[in-house]
């Protein structure tokens, strides 16, 4: 081994980069290669800096206006993702779970009419997804009070006439409610 490539190893133990290292001794990328071989020394890691899972939201989610969120950062196909301490994070998960308190169940989908919004209050899961008989009737009944028909209602939500028409007798005959 030459008074070089003791050199070079220094450098490499140093985290300097091939890049640096040509820069600073003059010799070839191969060179650099077999010496790092030879010693069994790691590729240089540039020191990245760490970010919390707070600081890449603030830096990456941008408040649009009647409580939605757009996502500024990188992508992985359709969805926002963020790295933060180490490891890759979804944006969508991230806000669910801090918005509902839970894990998702299934895929988390944007449920309000602005494409890729990520707050947390605009994500729903399956269990937000799957129609109960309850907020099937609450929207039901807010159609109703717009005035809108049967047909209408059935076509908007996959509900049935009898459904709707149950829904009115009760919605009709509500003490203080003139219909």
């Amino acid at each position: 081994m030459t008074t070089t490539d003791d050199a070079i190893a220094e450098l490499i133990r140093a985290n300097l980069t091939a890049v640096e290292i040509r820069t600073l001794t003059g010799v070839g990328y191969s060179r650099i290669a077999q010496v790092r071989r030879e010693h069994q020394l790691p590729t240089a890691r540039p020191d990245r800096p760490s970010r919390t899972v707070d600081e890449a939201l603030a830096l990456y989610a941008e408040p649009h206006g009647d409580g939605h969120v757009r996502w500024t950062g990188p992508m992985r196909g359709r969805a926002p993702v963020f790295e933060a301490q180490g490891r890759r994070y979804s944006a969508r998960e991230v806000m669910f779970r801090r918005h509902h308190g839970r894990a998702q169940l299934g895929n988390i989908r944007t449920a309000c009419a602005v494409p890729g919004c990520i707050a947390g209050a605009h994500l729903a899961d399956r269990i937000a997804r799957t129609p109960t008989p309850t907020n099937r009737a609450a929207a039901i009944t807010q159609l109703i009070e717009l005035g809108a028909s049967d047909w209408q209602i059935v076509a908007h939500l996959d509900t049935t006439v009898a459904a709707i028409t149950r829904i009115r007798q009760t919605h009709n005959s509500t003490p203080g409610r003139t219909p």
